[in-house]
């Protein structure tokens, strides 16, 4: 054995309280930053905080001991990251990762606007699809994965439904569980002998499914706080102008800051009170430049976004263009995960109505050798476009479908019309002909 000693050199970069305090300020949405920063100017006396209106100023928050309130070692910050998530933003984030199109992201959001803190939905399909100008099948599509989320039971339109989920999920949906969630008023009412009949079991037997059905959670939406924000106003505005598409920020809903020395004007000459002076004016500078920062984060994202989807915005959704963070890092010189945390629930107020920023986002559809890329979102409107000038007597089958895709510069295979026609909730041209011809002997 020998032993050997050696160096080496390594680079890292580690992060200062700082440098993770400014990540998190960026993710705030207003209303947290209000609360934080009006926690903040309680413990500075350099920060002059002016709240936007309606906005109650943060209590100051009750120590713990002597020990505490002498160190001030209370961090706003740390405080809001471990507040409990509610169940809009918790569910709002599995909807960025689900949905790959804006289309599918549009509705899931429509959804998601009617959800009741219970985890139930508020609104029927129906009204969901009419809001979000969608078919009902569409909707349907959407809505079955929206049923995925975790926990499990949110989204469900009726109770039997939410126990279903949960039992599916936990691979004990078994045919007499499910047959019990069928009858649940039979169940309520104490008839467990013809309860059993139906589930052609003994009615002891019902105890045991009823054991079953008692660790489910019948409202898995109340695990999380109340304190959703899609009744918030927009981030952002984006109106075209005289020289093209304009964005700003919605600075009415937007705290201000400003470095005020006046406070420490009278202070004593003593060291301890010009160490605190200086922590204290070198805190709030910081936090001027970093809010200042953070707002022109927000207005060039959105304003890259903007130029890059000037075609959805004058158009529509079918002319939304393949677009990814990474390409909008690439505009600005930033990293992809700052795009990220700049979008995630930022709303921007377009002449179209207001959308969630990563609304904008969508995959790519290769289109061929030679063609450019369209968004998923363009290639539904076109299969969509394509069926709807149809002959009602003629309807065209997917491989027509397809040639007339490629006819229009957009090579799809067959299974890839069939793929989004069934997503729009189109039905097969067998089911669009006797469609048709059942409407012709209504009429005649």
């Amino acid at each position: 054995m020998e032993l050997i000693q050696s160096l080496s050199q390594k680079t890292s970069l580690a992060m200062t309280r700082r440098m993770q305090n400014s990540i998190r300020i960026l993710q705030m949405s207003n209303q947290d930053l209000s609360a934080y920063l009006a926690a903040e100017a309680l413990e500075n006396p350099c920060l002059d905080v002016r709240l936007p209106e309606g906005v109650a100023p943060a209590a100051r928050p009750l120590a713990q001991g002597p020990t505490q309130a002498a160190s001030g070692e209370w961090d706003p910050v740390a405080a809001l990251a471990a507040a409990p998530e509610s169940l809009y933003a918790h569910v709002g984030r599995q909807i960025d990762l689900r949905f790959a199109s804006a289309a599918e992201r549009r509705v899931a959001y429509g959804f998601l606007d009617v959800l009741e803190p219970s985890g139930w939905l508020g609104a029927s399909v129906e009204e969901v699809a009419a809001a979000s100008a969608c078919t009902v099948a569409f909707a349907e599509t959407v809505l079955c994965a929206l049923q995925e989320c975790e926990p499990a039971g949110l989204f469900a339109r009726s109770l039997a439904e939410c126990l279903r989920l949960q039992a599916r999920e936990r691979d004990v949906l078994t045919w007499e569980l499910a047959a019990v969630l069928d009858n649940l008023p039979l169940l309520a009412a104490g008839d467990l002998t013809t309860l059993a009949g139906i589930c052609d079991c003994e009615p002891e037997d019902i105890g045991e499914i009823l054991a079953v059905i008692r660790g489910f959670d019948p409202k898995p939406g109340q695990a999380f706080t109340a304190d959703r924000p899609p009744v918030f106003p927009p981030d952002l505005t984006a109106r075209k102008g005289p020289l093209g598409w304009e964005v700003e920020l919605n600075r009415s809903h937007l705290p201000s800051v400003a470095v005020s020395a006046d406070a420490l004007s009278a202070a004593a000459g003593n060291s301890e009170a010009r160490a605190f002076s200086a922590q204290a004016m070198s805190s709030a500078r910081w936090l001027v430049h970093t809010l200042e920062r953070r707002q022109a984060t927000l207005l060039q994202t959105a304003t890259a976004i903007v130029r890059r989807q000037t075609g959805f915005l004058e158009h529509g959704p079918g002319h939304l263009n393949p677009l990814s963070l990474e390409d909008i890092a690439g505009d600005l010189g930033l990293h992809a995960s700052t795009i990220s945390r700049a979008t995630s629930g930022r709303m921007i107020d377009t002449p179209r109505g207001a959308f969630p920023l990563k609304t904008f986002f969508c995959r790519a559809f290769p289109s061929g050798a030679g063609q450019q890329d369209l968004s998923q979102d363009a290639v539904l409107s076109l299969v969509r476009t394509i069926v709807a000038a149809e002959d009602p007597a003629r309807p065209l089958s997917d491989t027509a479908i397809a040639k007339r895709a490629q006819s229009a510069g957009t090579k799809l295979a067959r299974r890839t019309v069939t793929k989004y026609r069934e997503a729009l909730g189109i039905p097969s041209s067998y089911d669009r002909r006797r469609k048709a011809e059942a409407g012709l002997v209504r009429a005649s």
